[in-house]
């Protein structure tokens, strides 16, 4: 399968970018997590959950399009997920998969350096990510967590686990 950046398409008159009819757009990191600092701290926990529930609505149908267009195997999709992240600016990404899920670490997450420094996690996008890309390899309901993020002051990368439900 082609890289990402080989098969997105530039609309130049539409002024859009397309990747198998998905429309992508660029947006400054700082910007978009900016809206959780605007936000009362009360209200980022939720945000942030439901930012995670969309991606992985919507990252799962980038993640069906790739299975679609060549990655029908587990490991392919994981190995086309991998080499994706970093080229729609996702940092990144190591992937492991095992038969009882999913290990990923995370170099210069977009999230982090979009937000600074934290008490708690916040690449809640990448944890919904994981979430659709986890019941696709391993055809079940999964858990996905964060074990460290790089915005908190002990950790210099971004550390998750994908494991089966229940």
């Amino acid at each position: 399968m082609a890289g990402f950046r080989e098969r997105l398409e530039f609309d130049a008159e539409l002024g859009e970018y397309r990747d198998h009819g998905i429309r992508y757009m660029m947006l400054r990191a700082d910007a978009l997590m900016g809206i959780l600092h605007e936000l009362p701290d009360a209200l980022r926990p939720t945000v942030l959950e439901a930012f995670a529930r969309s991606i992985t609505r919507q990252g799962g149908k980038s993640a069906a399009a790739y299975r679609a267009a060549g990655a029908a195997s587990s490991a392919a999709l994981v190995e086309t997920i991998q080499e994706t992240a970093p080229q729609l600016g996702w940092g990144r990404w190591s992937m492991q998969l095992h038969d009882d899920g999913i290990d990923l670490v995370v170099a210069n997450s977009p999230f982090v350096a979009g937000y600074g420094p934290c008490e708690t996690p916040v690449c809640h996008p990448i944890i919904g990510m994981l979430t659709a890309v986890g019941r696709m390899t391993l055809g079940c309901e999964v858990v996905v967590r964060e074990l460290g993020c790089a915005c908190m002051a002990d950790h210099d990368h971004c550390r998750f686990t994908v494991r089966r439900a229940g």
